[in-house]
């Protein structure tokens, strides 16, 4: 900033030319404003942020479109001004002071509506925490403008808003259920972007062609990526025993679902919390069997065969047993999918079909197209090993290549926990019992082969591996 302004003033701009610009109505207001530009710039750039208040103040005050630097510097400065003041009635000033510079921003510098209003919402609510109802009303235009501009920690706080006004009684079941789907599809539409954004940069990292800029970009947008999936993770923690399958029938029924049924976003919106994993007696269950969901999937695809409509038609086909049409539905989302780990999950959904009905080539590669679409997930090598290990002892012809298999089954565990860590215990746990029931040497000697030696498993398998004892 200080070489910018440098450079400006090194050309020997006239301030009296500047009189009547953005730079104030004066000549001696231009040469105030460069003055105190410079300074507060300066000392944001120092991390001074309390001390560039003041020069900020006067610039914000005497020269408010001279830059939108004035508006993206103001919430730290601002910030830093509010924590050092004691006196209730300044500090009160001062907050109200940089609430109106996010209106004053969008005046006279527009076109980001949708993000400033987010930082104005996130802000109002972190100084007025007893004002939940118009901290809601404030995030609510955010979504309506655009769900994308705030970022997973906006997104963390009106939900807390949400769950504020709901133990407040100021918001029912039905507004709840709608703040967890506004939280939701925001991560979604960003998520969407972020994966398509990282699977091409995460291409040109492996050819070697990636800049160092789009390394940070990476690395950027992984991080962010990240904190979507945990907010996701702990809000639906948080809120899974408010959201039983039980009290969703009070919101999915008969009498909704008929003022709803050409509502696009309600059905959407319906198929996504009746198809949400949460804990059961027996490991993780979902609310399907409510009615609802098979007239909500079918209306969504009559109305809009998308993606997500297709891939909720092909759920209910596989938990109907209706194989051959759930492939149907899977293919065409995954024709349709944009993002490459929505992808890759649906191509996990045909590995899982083709194994139940004994297709365990084309199980193999789906499990391989999953991979492709999502190289950082481990599902489909874990799932792998499982395959490869129920074909141990009808894959060959003799003891010694039936039980070959183990090893291309572990080396399949050991790949899902080297690409995905968290699966680690799961894969060592898999190849720790593989292990047990690999060719002794004895065996392996009798057909020739010894420690070190390579081996192609045959069959659907088709894999090289290594002798190991």
């Amino acid at each position: 900033m200080k070489r910018i302004l440098a450079v400006v003033l090194s050309l020997g701009v006239s301030f009296a030319s500047m009189a009547q610009s953005n730079w104030g109505s004066s000549a001696t207001d231009s040469t105030v404003c460069f003055e105190k530009f410079n300074t507060f710039g300066s000392l944001y750039n120092s991390k001074a942020y309390s001390e560039a208040y003041e020069p900020w103040k006067t610039v914000y005050e005497t020269c408010p479109k001279a830059s939108e630097v004035i508006y993206r510097f103001a919430p730290k400065i601002l910030d830093a001004k509010i924590k050092e003041t004691t006196d209730p009635v300044q500090r009160e000033a001062l907050i109200r002071l940089l609430l109106s510079t996010f209106d004053q921003r969008n005046a006279y510098f527009p076109g980001k509506e949708a993000e400033v209003n987010a930082q104005k919402a996130d802000n109002f609510w972190t100084y007025y925490p007893d004002k939940a109802s118009e901290a809601y009303a404030m995030y609510k235009e955010v979504f309506a403008l655009d769900p994308r501009a705030l970022q997973p920690a906006y997104l963390n706080n009106y939900f807390n808003v949400v769950i504020k006004l709901y133990k407040d009684e100021k918001l029912n079941s039905v507004g709840l259920v709608e703040g967890f789907n506004d939280v939701s599809e925001a991560i979604e539409l960003q998520s969407n972007e972020r994966n398509v954004l990282i699977s091409s940069l995460v291409e040109k990292d492996t050819l070697g062609t990636i800049t160092e800029r789009e390394k940070r970009n990476l690395e950027v947008n992984r991080k962010l990526l990240d904190q979507s999936e945990k907010l996701i993770a702990n809000i639906e923690k948080g809120i899974a025993p408010l959201l039983t399958c039980e009290r969703l029938t009070l919101i999915y029924n008969d009498s909704t679902f008929a003022s709803h049924t050409n509502d696009k976003n309600w059905l959407v919106r319906a198929l996504k919390m009746l198809s949400k994993d949460r804990p059961g007696v027996d490991g993780t269950t979902d609310c399907t069997d409510n009615p609802m969901y098979i007239k909500a999937a079918s209306a969504l695809y009559i109305l809009d065969p998308s993606a997500q409509a297709a891939r909720s038609m092909g759920q209910l086909s596989v938990k109907n047993g209706l194989y051959a049409d759930s492939k149907k539905y899977f293919d065409d989302a995954i024709r349709q999918e944009v993002d490459p780990k929505k992808k890759a999950k649906d191509w996990m959904k045909l590995a899982q079909i083709a194994e139940k009905q004994g297709q365990l080539a084309e199980a193999k590669r789906a499990c391989l197209e999953s991979a492709r679409a999502n190289p950082e997930s481990g599902d489909p090598y874990l799932f792998l090993a499982a395959i490869y290990g129920q074909a141990a002892g009808s894959c060959g012809s003799n003891a010694f290549e039936k039980n070959a298999v183990y090893w291309a089954a572990i080396n399949m565990a050991n790949r899902a926990a080297s690409v995905q860590p968290d699966l680690s215990a799961r894969a060592e746990s898999m190849a720790a019992s593989f292990r047990k029931n690999v060719p002794d040497k004895s065996i392996a000697f009798q057909f020739n082969y010894k420690e070190g030696d390579s081996y192609t498993v045959g069959c659907w398998i088709n894999e090289r591996v290594v002798v190991r004892f």
